[in-house]
């Protein structure tokens, strides 16, 4: 019996972690084209795409709200920060998108480069495939260890059976941008993480990205939206409740909006103290003969 309860317990578990940890397990296809007597594809990076000269390197990725690929598109984020915490990756932005349906694509912020587009290579990065992109992007003498399985050199063919790619998406809106600066060496991004999908997931639709940048000042901790300053751990001295955040950028973005259990305002509390002081009490509407009978029925004289 407490085997089967085991078995079932499994399963259920396997099963809510499905939409995070499932990537497609065959290899995407490669969709090849000759451009000025040079080969350009979606699975290799050329020397005049590697910024590795020490230039800013801001990452994008787009995921559809439709589809539930908050989690997947931040687990991946997640990765590639701890991965190249130390080469020059200086942000990466979560996007959430709302049409067309079925999009996950990584690029550069300035759009010069695409790493990823889900409809062209037909499935999910394996997050080795994506950290040897990024890697050839921007770090290209860079040793991944175990995740760095170099492909095979290729001859350049023509491929006339391919299908051509799909033309490139133009650059989503990223205003208004939420922007969450962490201390890389006080291990702070999964708190980063944790806060910018608390507020994907509770501001969907009045949010268009969200930002997590590392930074290596000390204990730095720091959530902007767009220019104005929301929480500065250094000036409060602690670390934001979720709800602190959520009711700062619902005062901004739509000040009437109601968030349900979140939504305590000091006023709400002031008047909830007010109350409570002013309110008579049993004990207070009790005379004088109440009050003994009180005392004696429960032993304290």
């Amino acid at each position: 019996m407490q085997f089967t309860v085991l078995i079932s317990l499994a399963v259920t578990v396997g099963r809510l972690l499905q939409p995070v940890l499932s990537f497609s397990p065959r290899a995407p296809p490669v969709h090849r084209h000759r451009v000025g007597g040079a080969i350009s594809s979606g699975l290799a990076l050329t020397a005049e795409t590697s910024t590795s000269d020490g230039a800013s390197n801001e990452l994008l990725i787009e995921y559809c709200t439709g589809c539930r690929w908050m989690l997947r598109a931040a687990w991946m984020a997640q990765e590639l920060l701890t991965t190249f915490e130390d080469d020059n990756l200086s942000s990466i932005t979560l996007v959430p998108t709302r049409e067309p349906a079925g999009v996950f694509c990584v690029r550069s912020c300035d759009d010069s480069v695409l790493l990823w587009d889900r409809k062209a290579e037909g499935g999910f990065p394996e997050a080795k495939q994506l950290k040897q992109r990024v890697r050839d992007w921007i770090a290209p003498d860079k040793d991944l260890g175990h995740s760095d399985a170099a492909a095979a050199a290729e001859k350049a063919t023509d491929c006339e059976t391919c299908p051509d790619p799909p033309p490139p998406r133009p650059l989503p809106k990223l205003a208004p941008n939420l922007s969450i600066t962490y201390c890389t060496g006080c291990r702070w991004l999964l708190r980063a993480a944790w806060m910018a999908q608390e507020l994907l997931t509770t501001f969907e639709t009045e949010i268009n990205s969200v930002t997590l940048v590392p930074n290596d000042e000390g204990g730095v901790y720091r959530i902007e939206l767009d220019e104005s300053m929301l929480w500065d751990r250094k000036k409060q001295e602690r670390f934001p409740a979720p709800k602190e955040i959520k009711q700062k950028v619902r005062d901004v973005l739509n000040p009437e909006r109601s968030l349900g259990h979140s939504d305590v305002t000091e006023r709400t509390e002031a008047q909830g103290t007010e109350t409570s002081q002013d309110a008579p009490t049993a004990i207070d509407d009790m005379t004088d003969d109440e009050a003994e009978e009180m005392r004696k029925f429960f032993g304290v004289m």
